[in-house]
């Protein structure tokens, strides 16, 4: 194994695939992450410890930070959703693309039975030169993590 297999990732170079397609590169993106509840319980008598049992494990939901443009497809994917129409909502599947500085894919986070949450468009002000940042939050059925 070369040393540079072992150097650690950027997190800089990320991109968002739905249903096979890439959709944009985004300036953050969060929510990578699961979590089991813990239930502590207490034996009568025995009172220098708990004991920890394990509850409902689930996943957080996603969050992207993009700069506006031109592309409209999450705008449009959301919109599906607040239209109300049951009957045609599908169950998406994508993944977070992470890349080397060659733009070749180094790791994937997939996850299936995807849906737009919730999206909040930029805040302006004229006194700033900031790009216009939009949020995507999006909910699913879990992740799987490989190696591309």
């Amino acid at each position: 194994m070369a040393d540079r297999d072992l150097d650690p990732y950027g997190n800089f170079i990320f991109a968002l695939e739905i249903d096979n397609h890439e959709v944009a590169h985004f300036r953050q993106c969060s929510g990578l992450k699961t979590a089991a509840e813990v239930f502590e319980i207490e034996e009568g008598g025995l009172n220098g410890r708990s004991h920890k049992r394990t509850g409902q494990s689930k996943w957080e939901n996603i969050v992207l930070r993009y700069g506006t443009s031109e592309n409209t497809y999450l705008l449009k994917w959301r919109d599906k959703y607040l239209q109300d129409k049951f009957n045609k909502r599908t169950e998406t599947s994508g993944s977070i693309r992470v890349m080397n500085n060659k733009m070749e894919v180094v790791r994937r986070y997939s996850f299936t039975k995807a849906w737009p949450v919730s999206w909040e468009g930029p805040k302006f002000a004229s006194s700033s030169s900031e790009v216009a940042v939009e949020t995507l939050e999006i909910a699913h059925g879990g992740l799987t993590i490989s190696n591309d």
